[in-house]
């Protein structure tokens, strides 16, 4: 989501903005290439309705994790599973392991911390080598660390490109001026790829490559510009996803996803979107009321047989998906709930699915809170004894608790 935010001169608040997923995007790029799959979610959602869990997946498993004074998490997100045996859970300040079939707490992965083995952020977009044995996330300034899941250390240090332009961003004197970077992603576990944030309105870069010495492989233009608030900034969350060992990357003002190459930009997913694809030109004079009248794509994931989406649209959040094979796309109706509509669980007929990541295995991971879990329990009083009883388990959750992992097996 977005939201304005008043800004005066002073460059410091460059160091806590960097830590920030943000982008913009271009609605206007629709190149159309050979193998270009197209998603109509017009069509969709004029056909909206609850999507059903078992459409795609075939069953469901379900962890909770531990909760204790030690191991407890306000914010945290899912990225993956390290095979059979272990789950990796990120927030802003933490990387953690934790036992994939009991739950239990094992360890943390590195520290959040000035000193020089701490990072900035752990970045939940950023995630495994697992050739390496490492874990990926953001170091000083624009460099990225790489420690090992095995012991939790520091073992690599990625540096930032090589850039003039990155070097003078510090000595700018306010922040509408800068030219940095703000999301990052990991490319063929070689390479790095940066993405600048548009911050003045015509910002001429978009994408940099580089390997793992900074030395930079490739930039990407940006030939896209918007009417600039001069005080107010407005930030946005970019979408990068690793799948079949390439990259991918989607900005919000943004109706394409790209596959990234070491020296490409390809078009490799078109979200068809007519009257609700929102204006580039206008992403930051638009009101909030006229924002909710488009739709914005946060995530993809993919999979051999899908692509699955998650829309904000009219102040709320659907989830679908689109079957390669029949060339069918789906949304769940918005209109069903007062914020989020997920995939509605018809194999265990309990809570919501929401999607995080796609594992190595081809597993679709999830995390449901605590709050949402009690909730269930107390307004479904009727349905607990036909639940299985790894389910009726969990009735005794509360809300404060850490969350509860689900992993479906995708069809």
């Amino acid at each position: 989501m977005s939201r304005p935010i008043s800004i005066h001169s002073t460059f410091s608040f460059l160091a806590i903005f960097l830590v920030l997923l943000t982008s913009y995007s271009c609605s206007d790029e629709k190149e159309l290439e050979t193998g270009l799959t197209t998603i109509n979610l017009v069509d969709a959602y004029s056909n909206a309705a609850p999507v059903n869990l078992s459409d795609f997946a075939s069953d469901i498993e379900y962890i909770r994790l531990e909760t204790s004074e030690e191991v407890f998490y306000r914010f945290i997100y899912l990225k993956t599973t390290l095979g059979d045996s272990a789950i990796l859970m990120k927030s802003n300040d933490r990387i953690s392991l934790f036992d994939r079939e009991t739950g239990a707490y094992i360890r943390d992965i590195g520290h959040k911390g000035d000193d020089p083995e701490g990072f900035s952020n752990a970045m939940s977009s950023l995630g495994i080598n697992s050739s390496n044995k490492t874990v990926y996330a953001k170091g000083k300034r624009f460099d990225l660390y790489e420690y090992s899941l095995d012991k939790g250390l520091l073992v690599n240090t990625i540096s930032g490109p090589k850039m003039d332009e990155l070097k003078s961003s510090f000595s700018v004197g306010s922040i509408m001026d800068a030219t940095f970077i703000t999301s990052q992603g990991i490319l063929q576990d070689k390479f790095a790829v940066g993405y600048f944030m548009n911050i003045k309105g015509n910002e001429p870069l978009r994408l940099v490559v580089y390997d793992f010495n900074g030395e930079v492989l490739k930039i990407h233009p940006n030939h896209q510009s918007y009417e600039k608030n001069k005080n107010a900034i407005r930030i946005e969350s970019s979408d990068f996803h690793n799948y079949n060992n390439a990259l991918f990357f989607k900005e919000n003002f943004n109706d394409t996803v790209f596959s990234v190459g070491i020296d490409t930009l390809m078009p490799a997913l078109l979200y068809e979107l007519g009257e609700f694809s929102p204006p580039y030109a206008e992403q930051e004079s638009m009101s909030r009321e006229k924002r909710n009248e488009y739709m914005i794509i946060y995530t993809t994931l993919q999979s051999p047989d899908f692509v699955f989406y998650n829309v904000a649209f009219k102040e709320k959040q659907a989830y679908g998906y689109y079957n390669r094979k029949t060339k069918e796309a789906f949304l769940s109706d918005p209109s069903t709930s007062d914020k989020k509509t997920g995939y509605t669980n018809d194999i265990d007929n309990f809570v919501s699915f929401y999607p995080t990541s796609i594992n190595e295995k081809g597993e679709m991971l999830g995390l449901i809170t605590a709050e949402e879990v009690y909730e269930w329990f107390q307004d479904n009083p009727d349905k607990v004894a036909s639940l299985p009883e790894n389910l009726q388990t969990l009735k005794n959750i509360e809300p404060e608790d850490n969350p509860v992992v689900m992993i479906a097996k995708l069809k």
